[in-house]
This record gives structure tokens, sequence and C-alpha cells, in this order.
């Protein structure tokens, strides 16, 4: 049986930290919070237990979640910028840049948002009427869905600006057929002002098999070191 090797409500496990050592990001242990409790993931410079920002998005990444996973942070080689995913079922429920300075946070960017918001908008003004069926046939699939949807982020290499993200949007992940079909993607980028600025965008077909169900799987974070036998 596994248990805790110290009662702690937050870690910064390895796969967090910065290139230098000195930050680390704040994972929630699961079952150490309070039904009323709404933790969030922090940066923590390690050696004094500061916090220097508390990571904006609509998702908390745990220890332990139902199909998601804390994915290993993202920094720059220089430390100053760091992005910070949590992966899905279908998708990146978080995808968050944060960009520091001499030792504080400057901004952070919720690029997840962002992309959404700019995916639907130009898909919905491509295809209204496809849209809106299909918005329609995903009603009810929860908040994690913007409009229904399914919204995969992916941000490239290297973690520098401009910082290159596409954003790949289906009505139905799953392939039933039972959905009407509707697929688009946008590429853009976002600049060392944190302004995101769309590149190209299509509607189309085959895009989510092609840039999703075909994109090589990142290994998420092992927080085996939190526990002991």
């Amino acid at each position: 049986m596994l248990r805790l090797k110290t009662s702690r409500k937050a870690s910064w496990p390895k796969c967090t930290l910065s290139p230098d050592g000195r930050y680390g990001v704040t994972v929630p242990v699961l079952g150490e919070h309070e039904d009323s409790e709404n933790p969030k993931n922090s940066v923590i410079e390690l050696k004094t237990g500061r916090t220097i920002a508390v990571i904006k998005t609509r998702f908390t990444g745990w220890n332990r979640m139902s199909h998601s996973d804390v994915l290993p942070c993202r920094w720059s080689s220089d430390g100053s910028l760091l992005l910070w995913e949590v992966d899905g079922k279908w998708f990146r429920d978080a995808v968050v840049l944060l960009k520091f300075k001499d030792g504080a946070l400057e901004w952070q960017r919720d690029i997840t948002a962002i992309a959404e918001a700019e995916c639907l908008k130009r898909t919905k003004g491509a295809a209204p009427d496809a849209y809106a069926r299909a918005k329609k046939a995903n009603a009810g699939n929860g908040e994690a869905y913007p409009e229904g949807y399914s919204i995969q982020v992916d941000v490239f290499e290297p973690i520098a600006f401009p910082l290159h993200v596409r954003a790949t949007l289906t009505a139905d992940p799953k392939g039933t057929g039972l959905i009407p079909k509707l697929e688009s993607y946008l590429t853009g980028t976002l600049n060392q002002t944190g302004q995101f600025v769309v590149m190209d965008f299509r509607v189309g077909s085959g895009y989510w098999r092609k840039f999703v169900e075909n994109r090589s799987p990142v290994e998420p974070c092992n927080f085996k070191e939190l526990y002991e036998h």
C-alpha cells in the first residue's frame, strides 16, 4: 500500500524544476485537501518557499487525476520562460506561458483560452451552419469542451520568442460519425509582450488525425517520489 512520506498539501516534483534548480511548481497532493479548498499550481522559489506566481488557468494539475496528467515543465534555457501543461483525455487541459524578469513574474498568458477563442471565432465565421449543428449535437459536453468542441493546443520548441502555437479543432474526437463533421486548425505566435498573432487558419478534414492522433506522446511527470511503500 502506498502512503505519503510526509503530510504535505503540495510538492514541487523534479519534473517542474527550472534549469538552475532555483524554482519549481507546486502540485497539490490528492487526499490532502478539504472539499472547501481550491488549490492552485504555483511557481515557488525553492530556497525560501516564496510564491513567485500563481498559475491562472481553469484546471489545476494534481499528483493523481482521472484521464489527466501533469506534463514536465518546459523552461527556456535561461529560466525566464515557463510553459506549464496539463494533459487531458482528448486534448490539453491547460497550456500557460509565464514570463519572469529579475526573479518576479512579468506576465502570464493562458494560451489554451486564447487559442481556443481564436479558433472558435474563425471556424464559426467560415462555416456558420455546420458550426451551429455540431455545437447543438455536442451540447452538454461540459466546460472542458468550449462550445461543445474538442480543441488541442500545441506549443513547439524552442521555448523562446516568437513562441509557435497550433490549435486543432474537431466536433467528433471519437470519430463516431454521429456528430456533424467539422474540423479546423490555426497557427500563430506569441510575442515578447504576450500578444498572440494568428498566422494561418483553415477549415477542412483530417486535421485531428494528422495533428492530434498521430502526434508523438509525451511522458507525464512521475510522482512516485512523493510516495513510499
